[in-house]
């Protein structure tokens, strides 16, 4: 058996934490996974593999020369548990994290992950430029998780498709069968059966995915006459706003924001929608488990990610302008990240408001959606994606 190591910042923050934690799970069916968090007090998501906390988490408000301090840190700390437990192969996520794998390289193969889109996310500095070069070039294989970012990489950053790859993320199919039908907290239970439509999304509340757009677009679909709510699942720096503006439209009963919750699943299979709002991404695991959770999807079309998850077989290139296009596993609807986010809709937003009314009042196309939901989801089944790591392995 292959001695694996993944290495991410922690076991609570976002997406890209999560899929560690998952790719802990599957490897370690197959291998001896070590999984090294930076800072892990705080560990919510499940993993597989042996738990080991490097006890050096970020410095968010030090100086620069403490933080390289830290990161030198990590280095040696994880250097040592390299050679400790003879790695083989060692998969790190996110930029702070690369790097150090990078740096602290023994005898293992170094595998690196970017979790979004490279010329969406990061400035066009030359330090920006430099950063992804000596990732590119340090790893022996840097993944990204959608072709489009990928093409991104080797397009704006100058790597070379040799050191490339894209692997999609995955969903355990059978756990979220199995966890959509756990019964609801009596909070939620409640919101849900005073609502006769709700839709609901789920991510880090910051301000690039946006939560805010759907927010608005609840005041309008009421104020059009029509009973519906919103479930917000997530935490962040952007709830204060959230909630001012919920205050502001006075939706405080018509809007549920539980914060981070174990399992999504259940939330999502009461949901009547899954929308996703966000400026950027680089493949909203959300979609997918959405689809999992068999709720019809309508998301923005944005670098990267949906299209590849919602549109397949169509030109990932492309984006989508001044039209919705109800694509084949879901709704697209043009990016709003240049609109305004306060006022009247924009005619994005009006768009992505219709696809949320069509999906949850027109049962014809809803139906069509579901009966599509369990294909979509297929397509990043566990089963699928952990060959492919395995091969890389």
């Amino acid at each position: 058996m292959k001695n694996v190591a993944i290495l991410v910042q922690n076991l609570h923050n976002g997406g890209a934490e999560r899929m560690a934690a998952n790719l802990s799970i599957e490897l370690a069916k197959s291998c001896r996974v070590y999984l090294f968090v930076f800072d892990a007090s705080n560990a919510i998501y499940p993993y597989g593999g042996k738990l080991i906390d490097l006890k050096v988490p970020p410095l968010e408000e030090a100086s620069a020369s403490t933080r390289a301090a830290n990161v030198v840190k990590r280095v040696r700390r994880l250097s040592f548990l390299k050679n400790k437990y003879q790695i083989d192969c060692t998969i790190s996520h996110m930029d702070g994290a690369n790097v150090v794998n990078i740096l602290s390289r023994r005898n293992d193969k170094v595998i690196c992950v970017y979790h979004s889109m490279p010329s969406m996310c990061e400035d066009d500095s030359f330090k920006t430029h430099a950063l992804q070069k000596f990732i590119g070039t340090g790893a022996h294989k840097y993944i990204c998780v959608s072709k489009l970012a990928e093409d991104d990489m080797v397009q704006n950053y100058g790597l070379s498709r040799k050191k490339t790859g894209c692997i999609y993320n995955f969903a355990d199919l059978k756990k979220i069968s199995s966890r959509k039908r756990i019964a609801l907290p009596e909070e939620a239970e409640e919101f849900y059966g005073k609502h006769s439509k709700v839709m609901i999304t789920a991510g880090r509340l910051t301000h690039m995915k946006a939560q805010d757009r759907l927010i608005r677009i609840l005041d309008s679909i009421r104020t059009g006459g029509r009973d519906a709510g919103l479930v917000i699942l997530g935490e962040g720096d952007e709830r204060p706003l959230l909630e001012e503006l919920v205050k502001e439209l006075k939706l405080e009963e018509h809007v549920y924001m539980p914060g981070e919750v174990e399992d999504p699943f259940s939330y999502m299979a009461a949901a009547d929608v899954f929308a996703l709002t966000s400026d950027y991404e680089g493949l909203p695991m959300v979609l997918i488990e959405a689809a999992a959770c068999e709720v019809p999807v309508v998301s923005v079309d944005i670098p990267s990610g949906p299209r590849e998850v919602l549109a397949p077989e169509s030109d990932i290139h492309t984006l989508i302008k001044g039209r919705a296009e109800y694509a084949q596993y879901g709704v697209l609807v043009p990016s709003c990240a240049s609109d305004p986010r306060r006022g009247e809709l924009s005619a994005n937003e009006e768009l992505l408001k219709k696809a949320v009314i069509d999906l949850m009042y027109d049962e014809k196309i809803r139906e069509g959606y579901i009966g599509k939901s369990a294909e979509c989801a297929e397509r990043f089944s566990s089963d699928r994606i952990i060959s492919q790591w395995m091969e890389i392995i």
